[in-house]
């Protein structure tokens, strides 16, 4: 499982559609054949936020077209039992054994349909975005069995993270786009720009015929303008930005 082949690879998704099939071709690997992300909320201004157009909170859809309409017009995001679940607790939901449970006869017709439009198995993930926005990361199978869960989960997990942090990243960067971008100084965008390339602060200030510590200087003010973390976070709000290239 390169784990760490898809965050580098997702890093550089230029749009959420192309993180979203990144990620789907990465589970597809594991046997899951659909996936859909949405908001932990079908609040108003949620949507509004997220520019969500239907009445449930989907962002992102890769579930069959037959599926979703079906869904939508019979409202069945008021009894989706793997719904309810996912918005309130941490632990991800998985499928089996919502549907192991004691359902209502609605509950139980919902979870069988799904299962005959292929959507036999799956593993809904709840996750925590900014500002306190939550979300919901879907992943389903057409195959009955349970495809390992059990040792998929943690690499599961850890996908379904990035997935968020890249996808947050993107839409806050599009919006900053609209408004401000961050303003560096000619330094700091040598810097980083260096730093993308993988050189070490020593390194860039020989490049530059600066001291290590002025190098470290610069880059640390350039990650409090861009609201990064650490390096890696910097270098990829840069260039999503246009404010370095690589």
């Amino acid at each position: 499982m390169d784990v760490a082949g898809f965050i580098e690879d997702t890093n550089r998704a230029p749009t959420p559609d192309v993180l979203f099939d990144r990620f789907q071709g990465m589970i597809g690997s594991m046997g899951f054949t659909r996936s859909l992300f949405a908001g932990g909320s079908t609040d108003p201004i949620f949507r509004k936020r997220y520019g969500i157009e239907t009445p449930t909170p989907i962002i992102l859809n890769r579930y069959p077209d037959h599926w979703t309409s079906h869904y939508l017009s019979n409202n069945y995001i008021a009894i989706d039992p793997v719904f309810s679940r996912v918005r309130s607790q941490w632990d991800p939901v998985v499928w089996d054994g919502v549907g192991s449970g004691k359902l209502s006869r609605q509950e139980t017709r919902m979870m069988n349909e799904a299962s005959e439009s292929g959507l036999r198995n799956g593993i809904s993930l709840p996750l925590l975005g900014p500002d306190g926005d939550s979300f919901v990361l879907s992943i389903a199978s057409d195959y009955g069995g349970r495809l390992g869960m059990t040792a998929h989960l943690p690499y599961i997990r850890v996908m379904a993270a990035q997935f968020l942090f890249v996808f947050t990243d993107l839409w806050r960067a599009k919006h900053k786009t609209e408004t401000a971008i961050p303003q560096l100084t000619r330094r700091e965008r040598e810097c980083l720009q260096w730093a993308g390339q993988g050189k070490s602060a020593w390194e860039i200030g020989i490049i530059l015929h600066i001291s290590e510590a002025t190098v470290r200087f610069h880059l640390s003010n350039a990650f409090t303008k861009l609201g990064a973390q650490n390096r890696i976070n910097a270098v990829v709000r840069a260039v999503r930005w246009g404010i370095i290239s690589l």
